[in-house]
């Protein structure tokens, strides 16, 4: 091939001249050169360069025509349905000349599927999974299952609750189901996703009572996804969502705490104001007898707050796990070097550093 110059780009009179030489020793090292010269500009930006041709304002403008697409395995892209039936889908995406289609059977759902399209321009989310023989096999099912497990893993990030349903008791802790949204309001149908609850993370601090628990719905802060159960055969991979309730009553627990802080703050920082110390209710949930502290652990009941009250050492079997108790809170108790509560940029509650001292009320 000619060596190409970097004033201009070749054209078609270059390229089919009539001189009798052809410009590219073959079509492989044509196809390379438009390639690289005019792969990154639209088909109609391109068109009007090569062939000299001017393209009318309509033309530039029609996305269809201009968008070019690179299909890449495993990634996900939006589609319009060309058509929908019995067996499969056939999609079009503007750019990508390889047939698109999806063999997934969705013929008990196809009332739900085709008041999806109406709702959403005719459009579906699809996996490409594979590409043989000029055609691109791909996955509806997958696609909207990958939706969802983003949206989890930025609850994880961000610590924010989903609701689930507790099935049964288990060593360990709890099977529970929740359903994978996305595919529900695509199919009609119920699709659910397993998640487990470690015993420990039921209740802010002990639980005695674990039978109480199944057939509940209950809000949890997802954890991670870990591998539940492997096909041999197969080679596929069940996962399973692990996740905390007790999470979310530290949560709830970090914001009460922070309310009640900042009225103490205000009461004690303004002369004119009496601070009056308030009465709760809790129940004892451990007890501590070392050199450094003695004395009682008490959750505020409903407030989900956990904090001591320092009692004598001759004192302590007067208290039992699970006994309730009428507190006030003595004093706030603020780790050394650290700011009372952590906020980010938005002013959002991020962590605590207050720990409450009680004392009986």
């Amino acid at each position: 091939m000619a060596n190409n110059t970097k004033q201009r780009l070749l054209t078609a009179a270059d390229v089919y001249s009539d001189d009798n030489f052809p410009y590219f020793k073959n079509d492989i090292e044509r196809i390379k050169y438009m390639k690289k010269a005019y792969g990154n500009m639209s088909i109609a930006k391109s068109f009007a360069i090569f062939y000299g041709v001017e393209v009318s304002q309509e033309t530039k403008q029609n996305k269809s025509i201009n968008m070019v697409q690179v299909i890449e395995l495993g990634k996900i892209y939006s589609g319009t349905v060309k058509s929908f039936g019995k067996n499969g889908i056939v999609f079009e995406v503007p750019g990508v000349k390889d047939e698109i289609v999806s063999k997934e059977n969705f013929n008990d759902c196809s009332d739900a599927i085709n008041n999806y399209l109406l709702n959403h321009n005719n459009k579906l989310l699809f996996e490409v999974r594979e590409h043989k023989d000029n055609r691109y096999v791909v996955s509806v099912i997958s696609a909207y299952y990958k939706q969802w497990t983003n949206t989890i893993n930025k609850a994880i990030q961000h610590e924010q609750g989903i609701n689930v349903h507790i099935d049964s008791l288990v060593k360990g802790g709890y099977i529970c189901h929740t359903d994978i949204t996305p595919l529900c309001q695509l199919t009609g149908k119920t699709y659910t996703h397993s998640v487990f609850i470690p015993g420990s993370h039921i209740v802010l601090n002990i639980e005695y009572d674990f039978e109480k628990w199944v057939g509940q719905d209950v809000t949890i802060v997802p954890q991670k996804f870990v591998e539940f159960r492997r096909d041999m055969k197969t080679g596929l991979i069940e996962n399973s969502l692990v996740g905390s309730r007790k999470k979310v009553l530290q949560i709830v627990g970090m914001n009460n705490i922070h309310e009640i802080y900042s009225k103490w703050l205000l009461a004690s920082s303004d002369e004119r104001v009496t601070y009056v110390p308030e009465s709760f209710e809790g129940t004892v949930t451990g007890i501590i007898n070392s050199s450094n502290k003695t004395g009682i652990f008490v959750e505020l009941n409903n407030k989900f707050i956990t904090g001591l009250m320092p009692i004598d050492a001759m004192d302590l079997l007067d208290y039992h796990p699970g006994d309730p108790i009428q507190v006030k809170i003595s004093e706030f108790e603020v780790q050394e070097g650290k700011d009372p509560f952590v906020y980010n940029k938005k002013g959002q509650l991020l962590k605590s550093n207050v720990r409450p001292v009680f004392e009986l009320a």
